[in-house]
């Protein structure tokens, strides 16, 4: 824990550092809940970014015969006749060409490996952009993929739970901060599109774990209703389908409305909702019973020796 802990302060730190320095891109998110990039024209990250978006454009007139226009997509599918936003198939053609240049050059493609796994990469010059706990998943994915872990027997499980609970507490308080639904399906779709089934059965099976132990161990030191509260922040401030979804599970806050599933039944109903829903519901549990505060979710973390 106190390696996580201060893991988590140094990240932190460097957040503080880095805002408003104009030599770091910066990230605001608007009251729509849109995040917005900015960075300084004349630092090395904005020649950067500029001369990367300058290709861009210039790919657009040779591809089309006319200027891209605000409605056009930036980073387009090749293979279309028209503007169309880069299709995952697209994608996955461009990292597999980046993967066997960098292995032609000689140059490590485990961080390559990991964008294609979470979703994102990560590099010292980006990483205050993200949570600590998606720095953290980056780095693991590196890590594997450059076999530093041969072998699931091999992972430590309580080290893998308390990583687990920290992640998913940072993911919580952004669900609870932004008042959106996004933050629970972009962990879906990085476990989805893990080159490692293995780890990534590991990671969903363990995080389901926590997000319940968090749960019932709620309902079990409660005296008053946190179902209902729980689902009305949902409601009020993700979605109808969110709370919808939610309600499914409200049986393990002790909801006497809630059907009663099994696990495997729920994930039939659910399907990819399934790990969303129970983010949704601790998240609407924090707001209402710890008035957002993440780290009251530490009394009931899983205990594992």
């Amino acid at each position: 824990m106190a390696r996580q802990e201060e893991f988590h302060e140094e990240h932190a730190r460097l957040v503080l550092d880095r805002m408003g320095d104009p030599r770091f891109v910066q990230r605001t998110v608007g009251a729509d809940g849109v995040a917005t990039l900015t960075w300084d024209a004349g630092s090395e990250a904005g020649t950067e970014l500029r001369e990367g978006f300058q290709a861009q454009f210039a790919a657009f007139r040779e591809k089309f015969g006319r200027e891209p226009g605000p409605k056009d997509p930036v980073f387009f599918d090749p293979d279309a006749d028209e503007p169309t936003p880069l299709s995952q198939r697209s994608f996955d053609d461009a990292v597999d060409h980046m993967l066997k240049a960098a292995e032609d050059a000689g140059v490590d493609p485990a961080p390559i490996h990991a964008w294609r796994e979470v979703g994102y990469l990560v590099t010292e010059e980006n990483q205050h952009l993200f949570s600590a706990a998606e720095v953290q998943a980056y780095a693991d994915a590196v890590t594997r993929h450059r076999g530093d872990v041969d072998d699931i027997d091999d992972i430590d499980l309580a080290a893998t739970v308390e990583l687990s609970a920290d992640g998913l507490r940072d993911l919580i308080d952004e669900t609870i901060t932004s008042g959106m639904e996004e933050p629970a399906w972009r962990l879906g779709a990085a476990l989805d599109h893990a080159d490692d089934p293995d780890a990534a059965g590991l990671a969903a099976t363990t995080l389901t774990a926590v997000l319940m132990s968090w749960l019932t161990s709620a309902k079990a030191t409660a005296t008053t209703d946190l179902a209902g509260p729980a689902l009305g922040w949902i409601r009020q401030n993700l979605d109808d389908e969110p709370a919808d979804q939610a309600f499914q599970l409200a049986g393990l806050l002790g909801s006497p409305l809630a059907p009663n599933l099994t696990v495997n039944e729920a994930l039939d109903r659910l399907g990819d909702a399934f790990l969303p829903a129970l983010i949704w519901l601790v998240a609407g549990l924090v707001a209402t019973e710890a008035n957002g505060d993440v780290e009251w979710l530490t009394q009931f973390d899983p205990d594992i020796d």
